[in-house]
């Protein structure tokens, strides 16, 4: 019976070793934001719009609802490219991630699912799904920077928006999760392109 409980322990440090190591290995890895898909504003697409006359009598009846009850959902799916440039195996359970926009905390979330990436140049799209109540931003210190982004999204802005995902990898050891310690940032200037 002794020989059975070292030998369990023996595989569960080894493994949890193996856990580490990935999850090391998965801090090295090359981030970038790849793309910014699915924008929508109280569930309208935005993505093909390019001024406010892009909206329909519909459209303009639906965000005023939603404005007279005090909301303003935002979606927008941001798809983060991962690329494993190192000679192991990179490997996370889940990702917590935080979305900001000009320095302004959007929202905050967890990818709940693992993600391998091979080494030497293994590659990997993750979609982070961003919901976001923009009527708070509208209405607080800062409302500048999210007519900013809204205007951005609509090819229509003059001044770049700074979109910051900041992410902590977590892995399973031995049933218990275990994050990196702190965040690490990937950004990207968007702008409509005028």
């Amino acid at each position: 019976m002794k020989k059975i409980l070292v030998y369990t322990l023996f595989l569960l440090v080894v493994s949890g070793c193996s856990v580490l190591t990935e999850l090391s290995a998965f801090k090295k890895c090359e981030f970038r934001l790849y793309s910014f898909q699915d924008p929508a504003v109280c569930g309208i697409d935005i993505s093909h719009r390019s001024s406010w006359s892009d909206f329909s009598f519909m459209d303009a009846q639906l965000i005023g609802t939603n404005l007279l009850r005090g909301e303003l959902p935002f979606d927008i799916t941001v798809n983060v490219e991962v690329r494993n440039p190192g000679t192991s195996t990179a490997a996370v359970n889940s990702i917590e991630w935080q979305a900001y926009i000009d320095e302004l905390e959007l929202a905050t979330g967890v990818l709940d699912r693992p993600i391998e990436l091979a080494p030497s140049g293994g590659l990997a799209i993750v979609p982070l799904k961003v919901h976001a109540d923009l009527i708070e931003y509208l209405e607080g210190d800062n409302p500048q920077a999210m007519m900013n982004f809204a205007m951005n999204l609509l090819g229509a802005g003059d001044q770049p928006s700074r979109i910051v995902m900041k992410i902590k990898p977590s892995v399973l050891v031995g049933g218990q999760s275990i994050s990196y310690p702190g965040f690490f940032s990937i950004s990207q200037d968007f702008s409509s392109g005028n």
